[in-house]
């Protein structure tokens, strides 16, 4: 009975530093980085990304500088066509209203889409070919009422200028608007409250290519 008490005292002790060093190492300050909060969540982010917008427009305006007067010089080879009146007025109307915008789409779409994947966000090529038809469209009418003769060179310089400006900024800003939006990928981080253990990233199957 003499030395129970004293062996009693040692055991609680004991028993009590046990318990302390158990709750520090559970601590939050003590647990590895990758357990932290902060990290459990950890989407990936899109790597490419579209150019910027000024380039964009300026290689779209280029492209329609170039396919309106080649739109309108294909008309007017096709309405001098020896043919009867309709088909005549069919071949010509055709490519002086798609040459310009065919042209400033292909390039802005290309171009946008040059380094981007369907997991970026790919920009459309018919919603931009839309815009710029009715852009060019739109100028042309306008062009007649003013007065622009696009007989001449100096008049046909003046329009493809201003022309393909406002196509190359319809098509882009079309295109950017209705850019189809990143994938997300859920992939997530779990965290780890074992020291000597690493965080584990969890990834669903359906973004893993078979």
């Amino acid at each position: 009975m003499r030395h129970t008490f004293p062996l009693l005292c040692a055991l609680v002790l004991m028993l009590g530093a046990t318990q302390a060093m158990a709750a520090r190492l559970l601590m939050e300050d003590d647990l590895p980085a990758a357990a932290a909060p902060s990290s459990v969540l950890t989407p990936t982010a899109t790597v490419n990304e579209p150019p910027s917008f000024g380039l964009h427009f300026g290689v779209a305006a280029a492209a329609g500088f170039v396919g309106a007067p080649l739109g309108f010089l294909l008309a007017n080879a096709l309405g001098n066509l020896s043919i009867s009146l309709i088909p005549t007025a069919i071949f010509g109307l055709l490519p002086m209203a798609l040459v310009a915008p065919a042209f400033t789409a292909l390039a802005a779409w290309i171009f946008g889409n040059w380094k981007l994947t369907d997991a970026d966000g790919k920009f459309s090529f018919w919603l931009g070919f839309a815009a710029a038809t009715i852009v060019h469209i739109a100028a042309t009418v306008i062009a007649g009422f003013v007065g622009v003769s696009l007989a001449g060179i100096p008049g046909l310089i003046l329009f493809s200028v201003i022309d393909g400006a406002a196509m190359g900024a319809a098509t882009v800003g079309t295109m950017r608007f209705f850019r189809k939006p990143p994938a997300a990928t859920a992939s997530a981080v779990l965290p780890s409250f074992i020291p000597s253990v690493s965080a584990t990233t969890v990834m669903p199957l359906t973004t893993i290519p078979f």
